[in-house]
């Protein structure tokens, strides 16, 4: 059997797939000769790559697609997580309940999938997760705080397991993509109570479109899926990789290296009124 140091990934299991940077990473993993079975509740037919139904938040559901590609193809040799979903609202007005499904999603949903994947990699003596975070997840942004929560918690998952799991030869990492031109904003939830006449309102809906133009008007998700493509190749995988523009990637910089006020204005001043 190949060792982790030496083996290229060929199964390549991608949540998320329906669309955004998940469809992205499938069609260039797909087309680039990689066996790519990708998942996500939506029905996708026509696709280059096999698709499953997965529900990121059903346990059995992740189950029973992990089971599924193991009988097929007898491994796993590497998972991209890009299942994910955006909650905005000012936290006061955002329920505990609507917290609480968001991080299902978005956290618990990265723990069912890689849970699902470990058993198969530890007999197989290598793998390699790669879970899809946010510059939000560096940087907490404003009215985006259960997000940029969610994203903080898989970075800090991510450097923790890295220990428990490199003995079996299973290599992570935690990716932070700054602005893509995908619809997550758009698809997004907003916070049922945030209605005219909440002393939030006007403030937030200004940031909220500031977002969502910034989104229209960010990059192809496929830069994303070329970096996805050369991590797969190599032979150890960083803690977390920062995928942005160069403000981006400098603002991550930035937060260690100013005081905190000094970078809070800035921030202010760049991502919103």
């Amino acid at each position: 059997m190949q060792g982790a140091a030496d083996h290229n990934p060929q199964v390549v299991l991608v949540t998320g797939d329906s669309s955004g940077i998940g469809r992205a990473i499938c069609e260039h993993l797909a087309a680039r000769g990689r066996t790519v079975y990708g998942a996500s509740r939506t029905e996708l037919k026509g696709a280059a790559w096999a698709h499953l139904r997965m529900d990121v938040a059903d346990e059995a559901s992740v189950t029973e697609a992990v089971a599924h590609i193991l009988d097929r193809e007898g491994c796993i040799d590497a998972v991209v997580h890009a299942a994910g979903v955006s909650l905005a609202g000012p936290f006061e007005e955002t329920s505990v309940s609507e917290a609480q499904r968001h991080f299902d999603v978005n956290y618990f949903g990265a723990v069912r999938v890689i849970r699902a994947v470990l058993p198969a990699m530890r007999r197989q003596g290598q793998g390699k997760l790669l879970v899809i975070g946010s510059i939000g997840g560096l940087i907490g942004l404003r009215y985006l705080g259960h997000y940029s929560a969610s994203k903080f918690a898989l970075d800090g998952l991510v450097e923790s397991v890295r220990a428990e799991i490199s003995p079996f030869g299973i290599d992570a990492t935690v990716i932070h993509p700054g602005d893509f031109n995908t619809a997550h904003v758009a698809n997004g939830t907003t916070s049922a109570a945030t209605q005219p006449g909440s002393p939030y309102y006007d403030v937030f809906h200004r940031a909220a479109e500031f977002y969502l133009k910034s989104e229209e008007q960010a990059r192809s998700p496929d830069i994303l899926a070329r970096k996805i493509h050369a991590l797969l190749d190599r032979r150890r995988l960083p803690v977390r990789v920062v995928v942005g523009t160069p403000l981006e990637t400098l603002g991550v910089l930035a937060k260690n290296w100013l005081p905190s006020r000094l970078f809070e204005a800035m921030v202010s001043k760049v991502y919103g009124p």
